[in-house]
């Protein structure tokens, strides 16, 4: 029995969106299958945004087998943790690239 509440708060950043406004939410999630989780729920009262909503995630989302159905077709923006850079020394290179490339997308959807 999960709904959404505020939902004027939705459709008030619905409208700021399609006016070409930038809206951010910033949430604690409380599992992986978030993502899919807020689209289903906003799928029928907000659909622009639960179309066109833009997760930023750790790199558990793309690499955990059991995390992976659940971001799968959701925009994504991934971001690997500081604290595990260096977890496999051959990867902290691509990892610091990939932040980067994603640091730089943030900045230009805002």
């Amino acid at each position: 029995e999960s709904y959404v509440g505020n939902v004027s708060l939705f459709s008030e950043m619905e409208e700021q969106l399609k006016q070409g406004e930038n809206v951010i939410l910033i949430s604690n999630h409380q599992s992986e299958a978030d993502p899919a989780v807020i689209a289903l729920l906003l799928e029928t009262t907000n659909p622009h945004i639960s179309e066109n909503i833009i997760y930023v995630a750790g790199d558990r989302v793309i690499t955990d087998l059991l995390c992976k159905p659940f971001s799968m077709g959701r925009n994504l923006l991934c971001v690997y943790s500081k604290k595990h850079m260096n977890d496999v020394p051959e990867l902290a290179d691509m990892k610091r690239r990939a932040n980067t490339r994603s640091l730089k997308e943030m900045a230009l959807l805002l």
